[in-house]
């Protein structure tokens, strides 16, 4: 009889085990699409300023002779 009850107790303990570590399972790879997400927005958002940044210096010796059109 005791027999029986330490195997159904090991039983419930292996149980309990796997669903814990299949729900840790679940939420470690809802999180890893969470920051998957939020990598590519910003990856786009440095896109974003880099293609700003670009433009900003493209234009900066037009910027530059409007405000000191004596220096030629």
């Amino acid at each position: 009889m005791l027999l029986w009850i330490l195997l159904l107790g090991a039983g419930l303990l292996i149980t309990s085990l796997l669903v814990n570590q299949g729900r840790a399972q679940g939420e470690l790879e809802e999180r890893i699409r969470t920051l998957e997400v939020d990598n590519r927005q910003l990856r786009e958002r440095i896109n974003t300023l880099e293609e700003l940044v670009l433009e900003r210096e493209k234009r900066r010796p037009f910027e530059d002779m409007a405000k000191n059109p004596d220096q030629d």
